[in-house]
């Protein structure tokens, strides 16, 4: 990596005793990120960049916060930034009373976390696996008509956090990923596209191939489709659908969401039970299957491995320093800075409270919705309300077999959901957001054109 953050931290702080600041801090980071797509057999969409950028912290002498960020990370760059920041500190608010975390408050608590590679894999060799990949998805099937979304990347990136107190954190991440999803059309049927996605740490272990061949597999599995009925169905959800939708209301498990009144919670709900007694959760950031490992938050606060609900009760909210103050308790390494602090999960971990049943077996289910994927989360989700209405990929289950379900949309209350929770089976999947099993649902409504 080209930035040199010590002496970055040592500009900073120069700039800030001359400018009489005496208290401020940084998070930032720096990445160098390389991606290639490829399009009918040949290279397209080759991309290359290096990006740094951070975010400044000013306190003035009323204790009021004023927020700026840069991409400028000359000496005359960051001393316009530490200016702006300063200055707009008299403008606002002295309700929000943010301060440094406790992780923060002297130089005792610093890592950093270094990852040994080399250098950034050539352009050639992303082209390179990229084409074939596509290749071998277009020449497997005449039915496979295009592949209209598909990337090799990786990406070698820094992050980092200090403070006029000391503080200093960093964190190396070498992160490497593709995806390809195919768009297939048999004659006389629509058009039916899926993919897969494949997010690991490091190049070296990143397996495009296999990549591209579970992206045949997932796309040829809807080909066969048929229309279905609508009504009331028991549901399946995969690792990787009850993962997108759990994160769409996660402003229930949201210490900040509360304090806001934008929470399917209150103060009130914790100890209490909201799911199902089989259900568990964690957030997991430091989680071995973790591609993207996170030791600290844009707060400085350390992470660590918060049980939020254990077995159907909720234990815990995910805090930033900010709100462990306002519930008197201690951050759980969820904070963003910005010119307001947010609170977010990391890398959520489902966990089921039973055993193995043979009559919760996918080959065992008659007439159950398995729902690979759910879409449209933007628009068929009232975060507030807890209602849903999504249009999904998936499966009708019958005795072993599985059909393709042409079109339809599974719509439910989200609290409702997690008490109806009736089994999650021991088969976890790595996701993009988390760790997950199979989930089954008691029942939802499928509206489908059957």
């Amino acid at each position: 990596m080209s930035l040199n953050i010590e002496q970055l931290k040592s500009d900073i702080d120069s700039i800030a005793r001359s400018l009489g600041i005496q208290q401020y801090d940084v998070y930032g980071s720096t990445k160098e990120e390389s991606s290639a797509s490829s399009k009918n057999k040949k290279p397209f969409g080759l991309n290359s960049s290096s990006k740094s950028n951070m975010l400044i912290r000013v306190w003035n002498r009323n204790h009021q916060v004023g927020v700026t960020t840069t991409s400028n990370l000359t000496y005359a760059g960051l001393t316009d930034a530490l200016i702006l920041a300063h200055s707009s500190a008299e403008f606002t608010s002295r309700e929000n009373n943010y301060d440094f975390s406790e992780d923060c408050l002297n130089n005792s608590q610093n890592i950093h976390i270094q990852q040994s590679y080399t250098n950034m894999t050539s352009m050639g060799e992303l082209v390179e696996k990229t084409v074939q990949a596509e290749t071998k998805i277009l020449e497997n099937s005449s039915v496979f008509k295009s592949v209209p979304y598909n990337k090799v990347s990786e990406s070698i990136s820094k992050k980092f956090y200090f403070n006029s107190l000391g503080a200093f954190k960093s964190e190396d991440k070498n992160i490497s990923y593709c995806y390809f999803y195919p768009l297939a059309q048999e004659e006389g049927k629509i058009a039916r596209e899926a993919g897969f996605l494949s997010i690991v740490n490091g190049f070296q272990n990143l397996n495009v191939e296999e990549c591209a061949e579970k992206a045949i597999l997932k796309t040829r599995n809807h080909l066969n489709y048929k229309g279905i009925k609508s009504g009331k169905y028991k549901v399946i959800f995969s690792p990787e659908a009850f993962l997108d939708l759990f994160n769409a209301f996660a402003n229930f498990i949201n210490a900040q969401n509360i304090l806001d009144k934008k929470s399917l919670s209150t103060i009130e709900t914790l100890n209490t039970i909201v799911a199902s007694p089989l259900f568990n959760l964690y957030d997991s950031p430091l989680h071995d299957k973790n591609p993207s490992k996170s030791h600290f938050d844009e707060e400085g606060t350390k992470t660590q491995n918060t049980e939020i609900i254990k077995n159907g009760v909720l234990k815990s909210l995910l805090h930033s320093s900010f709100t462990a103050k306002k519930f008197e308790t201690k951050s759980t390494g969820n904070g963003n800075i910005g010119s307001k602090t947010t609170v977010s999960p990391h890398f959520l971990h489902v966990i089921g409270a039973s055993t193995h049943s043979a009559s919760f077996d996918l080959n065992n289910e008659k007439n159950t919705v398995f729902i690979e994927a759910v879409k449209s989360l933007h628009a068929g989700v009232n975060a507030l309300q807890g209602s849903f209405s999504l249009p999904f990929d998936g499966f009708l289950l019958n005795n072993g077999e599985k059909q393709s379900i042409e079109s339809a949309t599974v719509a439910g209350d989200f609290l409702t959901l997690l008490k109806d929770i009736c089994y999650v089976d021991n088969n976890e999947e790595v996701t993009a957001s988390g760790v997950c099993s199979n989930v089954w649902i008691k029942e939802l409504s499928i509206t489908g054109n059957g």
